[in-house]
């Protein structure tokens, strides 16, 4: 790996992360591009932990104040998403890599996206049933082609969440997820294989594009402008599916 790869691996990871496009689609096109399917795993956790940074700055107004109730309901979230975690884990080799169900997966979701432009519901506040049904959207999200991000906001509003609440919900659970995915991966974290210069650069790049993304979604979530992204992921997706 190039310090060139590196830094644009660190940059996709960063804004694909939180913008509603799936980081997993856009690193697999990537890599492809650059020859290998897939990253060192060193090199994951390590952009990674650049993203998880980024969001724990944008939310820490929302993470200090937590109450009880809310932690209780980011816990239920989390118990649907590490089960599917835990099942599409096992499809790894399969799935992850594979333009084609990218491709698919694209689509879908940018169909996803377009849901709360044709349901619209009544205001409701976040409870264990919407909670749960946010935890499963994030455990689905595992699959490449699907957004964890959009997948979980577009589930809050439908269940009547306010765009402020399903953005702070979808983030704040996505802390979890995160630390519970590199946790299962660190047993493959091998220390000879790391380039100081290669992950800086991976890792800063995550950090800084992640950060800034999370400022401007946060902004457009609030507007109602998901159908932008929803294009340009049935768009994306089609044009894959004749690569």
């Amino acid at each position: 790996m190039t310090p060139i790869q590196a830094a644009t691996l660190g940059l996709v990871q960063g804004l694909t992360e939180f913008l509603p496009i799936s980081s997993t689609a856009h690193l697999v096109v990537v890599q492809n591009l650059f020859g290998f399917t897939q990253a060192p795993v060193t090199f994951d956790i390590v952009i990674h932990l650049g993203t998880a940074l980024a969001t724990i700055l944008v939310l820490w107004q929302v993470i200090r104040k937590l109450s009880l109730r809310l932690i209780k309901l980011i816990l239920i979230a989390t118990i649907p998403t590490g089960i599917l975690g835990l099942i599409f884990n096992r499809w790894n080799e399969l799935i992850f890599g594979s333009l084609l169900f990218t491709a698919i997966t694209l689509i879908i979701n940018g169909f996803i996206l377009l849901l709360p432009q044709w349901f619209k519901v009544k205001a409701r506040l976040l409870n264990v049933r919407s909670s749960t049904a946010i935890g499963v959207a994030q455990g689905l999200a595992v699959l490449p082609g699907i957004s964890r991000s959009g997948s979980t906001i577009v589930t809050g509003l439908l269940f009547g969440l306010k765009p402020k609440d399903a953005y702070n919900f979808s983030f704040l659970i996505s802390l979890p997820a995160i630390a519970g995915a590199q946790l299962l991966q660190f047993k493959q974290f091998n220390f000879v294989e790391t380039q100081p210069l290669n992950f800086g650069l991976g890792f800063l790049a995550a950090f800084i594009s992640g950060y800034l993304a999370l400022l401007w979604f946060r902004r457009l979530v609030s507007q109602g402008k998901l159908a932008g992204f929803a294009y340009y992921c049935l768009v994306l997706g089609g044009l894959l599916l004749f690569v």
